[in-house]
């Protein structure tokens, strides 16, 4: 039985990274801002369940408090990152409204 639940683990490991790097490449190529902040968002969500993998396979308890820092981070990046998209795209709105309203 603990073999087993060495190699779900590894899976589960390698799933995430895997994971990982389709987030990378969606970050990427974009092609929208929303499309990067999303590749972002899979990313730090993807990192704390692979932080969260590494802590239990490793036992090591330290690893979770890590994770929930991480999480919270991540977090915060992307509420961050989406305030900044909107602010600039209400801006593109108003300033299309305006070259409108001359024309």
């Amino acid at each position: 039985m603990e073999l087993v639940y060495h190699y779900t683990l590894v899976a589960v490991i390698g799933f995430l990274s895997v994971a990982i790097l389709f987030g990378l490449v969606r970050t990427i190529r974009g092609p929208r801002r929303a499309d990067r902040i999303m590749g972002i968002n899979m990313i730090g969500s993807f990192s704390t369940g692979l932080l969260a993998a590494l802590a239990v396979f490793l036992k090591e308890s330290w690893l979770m408090d890590v994770c929930l820092v991480y999480c919270l981070c991540s977090f915060l990046a992307v509420v961050i990152l989406s305030k900044i998209h909107i602010a600039e795209s209400r801006d593109e709105k108003d300033k299309k409204e305006e070259g409108a309203l001359y024309e």
